[in-house]
């Protein structure tokens, strides 16, 4: 008896060590690995793995590694801000979405559109001056959207394939007329207040409250965020957090 207890013993042992092994193994193999990819998730207005399963989603799970994307409504805003937000993306090794309105894509301004290029960053689609779509036509929707594309085109000789509502005001109509651009409208599951609050720490409390694993967090190129995102980004790194795009769906995009 005593002779079973003292083999059982050492089987489960050994199938602890084996198993403390195995684990470390896919967490390290992991650290090796590309950042897995993303495409959006209409449903939950977040992101979603590419794929349906992978070593580096276990490991993941078990190094509590967690991802969100950053994006940035209402730009260009110019006066040194869209370089301000852009060298702390840059500190961090974060990429972000910044959803331009076009009417603020001026001489003094256009240049900003090559410096998100260049930073690897994505130029999405803000509508042309920011109405509420839900209140205009189909066909001024369409021309709202397609000539903020024309926009973006003249200036970086490419259109965008991401959009977001104004307000993230949408309707089956508006719907219709993004996918008949070939675009992916992108809301967001986090957003940091930033349109509305007047203090760092409000904005510090909602980003940092509502992201989760796969959140689109929702920002605005403010005085206020560009103060407040190096710290942000930072707690969010200490949850561990990466800081992702998702795929696109053509080579006829802002930048990839």
């Amino acid at each position: 008896m005593m002779l079973a207890l003292y083999i059982y013993r050492r089987y489960v042992a050994l199938c602890g060590i084996l198993m403390t092994f195995v684990l470390y193994a896919m967490l390290l193999t992991a650290y090796h690995m590309a950042t897995p990819r993303f495409v959006l998730d209409p449903e939950m207005n977040g992101i979603k793995h590419a794929s349906s399963f992978s070593l580096r989603k276990v490991s993941d799970m078990l190094a509590g590694r967690k991802y969100a994307v950053l994006t940035f409504d209402d730009g260009p805003y110019g006066h040194g801000l869209d370089e301000q937000i852009l060298a702390t993306l840059q500190k961090h090794h974060a990429h972000a979405v910044f959803f331009l309105v076009c009417s603020h894509i001026n001489n003094d301004t256009r240049g900003e559109l090559a410096k998100f290029e260049s930073a690897g960053d994505v130029i999405g689609n803000h509508t042309y001056d920011h109405p509420n779509l839900a209140q205009l036509s189909q066909p001024d929707i369409r021309n709202q959207i397609e000539s903020c594309n024309q926009r973006i085109a003249d200036v970086t000789g490419k259109r965008p394939n991401y959009f977001r509502p104004p307000f993230g005001s949408t309707t089956p109509a508006i719907t219709t007329v993004v996918k008949s651009l070939g675009m992916q409208q992108v809301l967001w599951n986090a957003n940091s207040e930033d349109s509305w609050v007047k203090q760092p720490e409000q904005m510090m409390y909602f980003s940092l409250t509502q992201t989760e694993d796969q959140s689109i967090l929702l920002m605005h190129e403010t005085p206020l965020t560009a103060a407040v995102l190096d710290d942000m980004l930072t707690q969010l790194e200490q949850r561990g957090f990466q800081f992702v795009l998702p795929d696109q769906l053509s080579d006829n995009t802002a930048i990839n």
